[in-house]
């Protein structure tokens, strides 16, 4: 049996506070589970599970969510001594081998060999802390009957993790910030029971009847509970969906930009990144996120952004600007969004839409944002198209961009836009435009229709300020941004 030194055995029972009488968990986890728990669950449910790797950036619920797995666990039966949980943010647990806990673990807590008896649930949280995580993770998984649960604040290092060592054995969980539906549910759960069951990108596919159906309900609630979604949609547009944000309110009412500027700015991209990747100029790598943070829901070349770097007063070339927009993207603190249909090459002359994941912390750096539902929509069409990114993900597919001329190849034809485009893995394809005026034109449309008729694509979406309309003859559903957030 391996020997623990000093204080780490008595910091693991106090990690896992239920191998006591009373099987309490500590802190106690808040009782709104996040989707992404439940597909944990059902994953860890199986008979032998994929490593499960919750990947997201900081401070957006992964211990908690890791708690909430404890629980459940709990509630089904599961013997106390049958689970394990570190924290590798722990400085004492960053230094110990992560073999010789589970070995001390084994002898002391479970009182029989990892592989006798019920595959125990071993939960590393921080993992990318600890140093040589990946090959000892990927010879616990091949060596013993384990369901093992990984997360990481560095998502950057836990995908690197993955691609080095786990490859084939592990499945991500994408946990990024909370979305506008999940910050309803969480902080205003009284108001939220009336809405109706959330729909998955997947049913926009499968059953977009169902979709409208959901979004006709949704249209139907009183018009005193539709304002009170209006305003937290108009605080979340603010503020963006990091839970501490909510949790906190009062606290940090006068302090919440800061919140974010030293979450983002100062652990993520002044700690994290530089810890994983080759990062000589750490400068250019805040000044590249907070220009994508001026432009976010805009197109712009690597090249373009190059040029503005360089302007700015940093000596660099694009292909340093190309690798930190990939570090920033793996970060989950970005999202880039490719042409439609993808072409064969990638260049860096080739424009990308990109956004911020959390339109929240663009606000806490410009200390602002123009008002949702009173500004010029020239300026608030962007941000919105960040807010509507936020709800398209999904395993399986892919979201893109459509620019191209009427005429293919032909530069003097008009220009044809639509803002996003989510794709299956059979290649079948949706347009979700984004026009947020008050009064809708005839040729609003017009980018959608196109590409409909261009890729026989079955339906059509735009999101819009306020108008709710099914055209069944066009085959596009106008739906309000209030509505289209709220189902999913």
């Amino acid at each position: 049996m391996a020997n623990l030194a000093g204080e780490i055995p008595q910091t693991l029972h106090d990690l896992n506070s239920w191998w006591a009488a009373g099987q309490v968990i500590r802190p106690k986890p808040r009782p709104y589970r996040r989707r992404g728990v439940e597909r944990l669950q059902r994953a860890l449910a199986q008979r032998e599970p994929l490593i499960q790797v919750l990947r997201g950036p900081r401070q957006v619920g992964k211990t908690t969510a890791l708690h909430q797995i404890v629980q459940e666990h709990l509630a089904a039966g599961a013997k106390p001594a049958d689970i394990l949980l570190v924290r590798f943010d722990l400085p004492q647990l960053q230094q110990t081998n992560l073999l010789h806990i589970l070995d001390w673990y084994a002898s002391e807590i479970r009182k029989r060999p990892l592989a006798e008896g019920a595959p125990p649930l071993i939960l590393f949280d921080e993992i990318h802390k600890l140093e040589h995580w990946s090959a000892n993770i990927k010879h616990m998984f091949d060596t013993f009957p384990v369901r093992l649960v990984l997360t990481g604040s560095s998502s950057v290092l836990v995908a690197k993790g993955q691609r080095d060592s786990l490859a084939g054995r592990a499945i991500t969980v994408d946990f990024p910030q909370f979305s506008f539906r999940e910050t309803l549910e969480c902080w205003r759960a009284s108001s939220a029971k009336h809405l109706p069951n959330p729909i998955s990108l997947g049913d926009l596919f499968a059953d977009f009847p169902k979709c409208i159906r959901i979004f006709r309900d949704i249209h139907k609630q009183p018009a005193q509970r539709k304002l009170s979604w209006k305003r937290l949609l108009d605080k979340y547009y603010n503020r963006g969906g990091y839970p501490r944000l909510y949790e906190a309110e009062a606290s940090l009412a006068d302090g919440w930009a800061n919140y974010l500027t030293e979450t983002v700015f100062e652990r993520v991209l002044g700690v994290d990144i530089p810890d994983l990747f080759p990062v000589q100029q750490p400068q250019l790598l805040r000044h590249i996120y907070r220009e994508v943070a001026r432009r976010t829901g805009t197109e712009f070349s690597q090249g373009s952004l190059t040029k503005v770097c360089n302007d700015a007063g940093f000596r660099t070339k694009q292909p340093t600007v190309g690798r930190y927009l990939h570090y920033l993207s793996d970060a989950m603190l970005i999202r880039e969004f490719r042409r439609y249909p993808l072409s064969k090459s990638r260049t860096a002359r080739v424009p990308a839409k990109m956004t911020l994941t959390d339109l929240g912390v663009r606000n806490a750096i410009f200390r602002g944002a123009p008002s949702l539902w009173e500004s010029d929509p020239r300026e608030t069409g962007p941000l919105v198209e960040t807010l509507v990114q936020t709800v398209l993900r999904g395993m399986g597919f892919q979201t893109h961009f459509f620019r191209d001329f009427e005429t293919p190849g032909n530069r003097k034809s008009p220009v044809v836009e639509v803002d996003f485009v989510c794709e299956t893995t059979d290649g079948t394809a949706i347009p979700i435009e984004v026009k947020f005026r008050q009064q809708l034109r005839p040729a609003d449309s017009g980018g959608v229709r196109y590409f409909m008729q261009r890729f026989n694509a079955p339906v059509g979406i735009i999101v819009t300020r306020d108008t709710f309309e099914w055209d069944r003859k066009q085959r596009i559903l106008y739906v309000p941004i209030l509505y289209f957030l709220l189902a999913f």
